[in-house]
């Protein structure tokens, strides 16, 4: 009897195993929906003011404002250039709320993790050649990329909405025909793509367009309004991205196809196997969220050659990591939140290349 209940129970439970796996991302969802969805349906009524972008209160970032898009690691050097370059750059997902389906701009801890995170490991990589102006927006909350009864999709509409305005004021900011570069991470790369496809693409404001890093969402091939995917590091006019994940993890986008991915250690558009050599530096941290030891969260600490990088099916594999500063993962074996940073120097050189060849072919002398 008791050999019974025991084959019984190991039956019963490789069932739910299988079940499990078969149906991991429901189950990842519904456990989702418990805590970080919103218990209440979109209204346009409950969402926050929107900014004012002619208030620099609204810009975590702006080229005459003091933040942490201004820091370098030590010994880093700027690019000098004759022509002001602005950086249009978009956060990705800080608010991590079930209070609201978009984040009210005074959130303390999403805009920590903007400036704290973000703006210091991402968009500083741009300050060597560029002016960075980062809006903070209404930004939707993390659980309406899972969601599938509209509350998100409107969540997300409502964000582009803040991105699209900020975007005019932006370029309301610069000389007139100055060149742009167009950047964002996740969230903020979703934004970007769709400011590119019907803002920029076609239209006077691609002329001005240095490149476009969409990187860390599902930016497919077909989705860059006609642009080209960069195929070598001084291309411009054309769109850099990539979605980092360790080993053959399948990523946050395990259904997605013809994604751009360009490896940023060749700038190769779906490029081989590249090694640690190639490696510039890459900047590691712990987590998002912030520190709970007592972790210096300024510090900028380079460590050379610490990824190798491959594309393998539109995903950016890293076959090897060589350091212990990038623990965290995501679904899929995601290392999402260091698409930026496990190529820090990588990107900040390569920033400064393009913008040089572009003004080189577009402003002569």
């Amino acid at each position: 009897m008791l050999k019974k209940i025991l084959l019984s129970s190991a039956i019963i439970l490789g069932v739910l195993i299988a079940a499990g796996y078969v149906f991991r991302n429901e189950l990842t969802i519904a456990l989702a929906a418990l805590f970080i969805a919103p218990d209440h349906d979109f209204n346009i009524a409950l969402a926050p003011t929107a900014p004012d972008y002619s208030d620099p209160i609204n810009w975590a970032a702006l080229p005459d404002k003091a933040d942490p898009s201004d820091d370098r690691p030590a010994g880093t050097q700027d690019a000098e250039f004759p022509i002001t370059v602005g950086v249009f750059f978009i956060h990705p997902t800080s608010y991590l709320s079930k209070a609201n389906w978009n984040q009210p701009l005074d959130d303390d801890d999403a805009n920590w993790i903007v400036d704290q995170r973000i703006l210091r490991h991402q968009a500083s990589v741009f300050n060597g050649c560029c002016e960075v102006y980062a809006p903070r927006y209404r930004q939707a909350t993390i659980f309406s990329f899972m969601d599938s009864s509209g509350n998100g999709s409107a969540a997300l509409d409502l964000a582009y909405q803040d991105v699209e305005r900020a975007f005019d004021h932006f370029l309301s900011e610069l000389d007139d025909n100055a060149p742009f570069i167009l950047a964002g991470h996740s969230q903020g790369t979703s934004h970007g793509g769709r400011l590119l496809r019907e803002k920029i693409s076609n239209t006077p404001l691609q002329d001005r367009l240095v490149a476009a890093y969409l990187i860390g969402f599902s930016i497919e091939k077909d989705q860059l309004g006609g642009l080209a995917a960069c195929s070598q590091s001084d291309q411009t006019g054309c769109v850099i991205g990539w979605n980092a994940t360790e080993g053959d993890g399948n990523g946050l986008f395990p259904d997605a196809g013809n994604l751009v991915c360009t490896n940023p250690l060749t700038w190769e558009n779906d490029g081989g196997y590249a090694g640690h050599d190639l490696n510039r530096g890459g900047i590691g941290y712990p987590t998002y969220g912030r520190p709970e030891g007592e972790e210096d969260v300024t510090l900028m600490t380079v460590e050379l050659g610490v990824a190798d990088a491959e594309c393998r099916g539109g995903l950016l594999s890293i076959p090897e990591l060589r350091s212990d500063a990038f623990p965290s993962r995501m679904q899929g074996n995601s290392m999402h939140m260091y698409d930026y940073s496990l190529f820090y120097l990588n990107l900040r050189i390569n920033a400064a290349e393009r913008v040089a060849t572009f003004l080189a072919e577009q402003h002569p002398g």
